[in-house]
């Protein structure tokens, strides 16, 4: 190497260390102003970032707006030092990972101590694991409002009347904690948050260190890296708020890398646990079956493959369900689970259709489903023809998914990741990034813009709208709006700025 790449690369660790330190500030700026302790000994109803500011300096709110500003442009510009060095000297690629991987575990540490400002899941994970471990009350069956004298029911919220919709994997690993003794819900909660960053941190070394190079874009190992582990939704929602998809993405991300080096057995299994996790690792479940089939040489192959990931899927799956407890008692969570309703383009459509005609605003949430299957179909036809790859069929899905869901929360373009930083190119990048970016700036229009500003609006109250002024009829559909739209950004701009757009990665 010559000594004006050696000074490169010197450079480039000098930026990721910057970048990466301004990062962690930021975040421990947030758990300055958010902390864990002493909010989640708060008595009432869970809490959120309004919630906290409340009877406070509600200037506050402007170091959340200008710290998110400051942490997507970190991760902007780490990216684009990674992937120049991937372009310039990629046989030094490997001088950067651990640079990056160290920054980002570092700003995972400071989201433990994070109060989760944007949804109180993780508080739930134990709640249903206390009671489990302690009271025999399994969370598959047995809701937390059955154990009204535990002194953290009132943090389940919305759930406490509800089974969990998750699968026993979750449920097992959520236990061990409180088997170990952190029955504490501060501290259930800070040890919820250390099996996210586990998870975090198991997905940051598949793809830092074991996704393959990709010709095209350049792309590589530290560009998949640095794109999943700085990006401020991975962090914020796995991490600062402790959301359980972290681990079923590890684990999806871990039957990826196994299913691109031929070992389709191990990679069922491990996509199988991510269901057992969330269900919604089912989802990729007929795309990877036809990935594995085509990659066999022979109808004989196919045949003993096609058998092979069906009784891995069957005999896992529904053997630790029924471990837990009868069928179909066990499913009861998940089915009630297809019943919300929130912040989707399906379901600011049923709000607005409804206002005109009751009849045809009754008949869109029931039938959005039929529309992702034949979405889901078309991506299915697609990979058969060889006209997308098996990655790229994955990212279209769950694309589909989040687009067509009667609900949708901000944690849910996660599930998009590990696709994306696999097969990284200007289509994946830029709806990843402008819908990690538009799902963590809505956290201010779901709380801050309606409750302290337009609830009480004169304006809104007595004006042409004042008939439809509550709450989701008015920032379903504000939201929703440019939350869905802005993600497609990129692509008009690369179409215009290239007619290789799609073949490219420029940042």
């Amino acid at each position: 190497m010559t000594h004006n790449q050696e000074e490169k690369i010197l450079s480039a660790r000098k930026k990721i260390f910057f970048w990466g330190a301004a990062s962690a500030f930021v975040y421990l700026l947030f758990v300055v102003v958010f902390p864990l302790f002493p909010h989640i000994y708060r008595e009432g109803a869970m809490l959120d970032l309004e919630l906290i500011l409340r009877g406070k300096n509600y200037l506050l709110v402007w170091v959340y707006i200008v710290g998110l500003l400051i942490l997507f442009f970190a991760f902007w510009q780490i990216m684009r030092i990674a992937l120049r060095v991937s372009k310039e000297a990629p046989e030094r690629v490997a001088d950067l990972r651990k640079p990056i991987f160290r920054a980002a575990l570092l700003c995972g540490f400071i989201l433990l101590w994070l109060y989760p400002i944007t949804a109180l899941d993780v508080a739930v994970y134990v709640v249903n694991a206390r009671n489990w471990v302690l009271r025999g009350g399994n969370p598959l069956t047995v809701p937390p409002s059955q154990f009204p004298d535990d002194p953290y029911s009132h943090l389940a919220g919305e759930y406490a009347t509800k089974t969990s919709p998750y699968g026993p994997a979750w449920e097992a690993l959520a236990a061990i904690p409180i088997r170990m003794g952190v029955d504490d819900i501060g501290g259930g909660i800070v040890a919820m948050k250390i099996i996210s960053l586990l998870a975090f941190a198991g997905t940051a070394y598949l793809l830092g260190w074991h996704s393959p190079a990709q010709a095209e874009t350049s792309a590589n190992g530290i560009v998949a890296l640095a794109f999943f582990a700085f990006n401020p939704l991975v962090l914020l929602e796995a991490l600062g708020n402790g959301h359980n998809d972290m681990t079923m993405i590890a684990l999806m991300t871990l039957s990826l890398v196994l299913w691109q080096r031929g070992r389709w057995a191990w990679a069922t299994l491990a996509l199988t646990v991510a269901a057992l996790t969330k269900l919604s690792a089912i989802v990729l479940f007929p795309l990877f079956g036809l990935a594995v089939l085509m990659d066999a040489p022979n109808w004989k192959e196919r045949l003993l493959r096609g058998v092979g990931i069906a009784a891995i899927f069957l005999v896992v799956f529904f053997s630790l369900y029924r471990l837990m407890g009868p069928f179909p008692d066990v499913f009861s969570g998940i089915l009630a689970s297809f019943s919300r309703r929130s912040f989707s383009p399906a379901y600011a459509l049923h709000l607005i259709a409804r206002e005109f005609s009751p009849a045809l605003g009754g008949q869109i949430l029931p039938n959005t489903r039929y529309v992702f299957l034949l979405v889901y179909l078309w991506i299915a036809v697609r990979l058969l023809r060889r006209k997308i790859e098996f990655l790229e069929a994955g990212f279209l899905a769950y694309l589909a998914l989040i687009f067509l869901s009667n609900a949708f929360r901000i944690w849910y373009p996660l599930w998009l990741v590990p696709f994306a930083a696999l097969r990284l190119t200007n289509k994946t990048f830029w709806r990843t990034f402008i819908f990690s970016l538009t799902s963590e700036f809505s956290i201010l229009a779901y709380y801050v813009l309606w409750r302290w500003y337009w609830k009480d609006w004169a304006w809104g109250k007595n004006g042409p709208l004042a008939a439809y002024w509550d709450y989701y009829k008015i920032m379903t559909p504000f939201v929703v709006s440019w939350q869905f739209s802005l993600p497609f950004l990129g692509d008009l701009v690369g179409k215009l700025r290239d007619k290789n757009y799609a073949k490219k990665l420029w940042i």
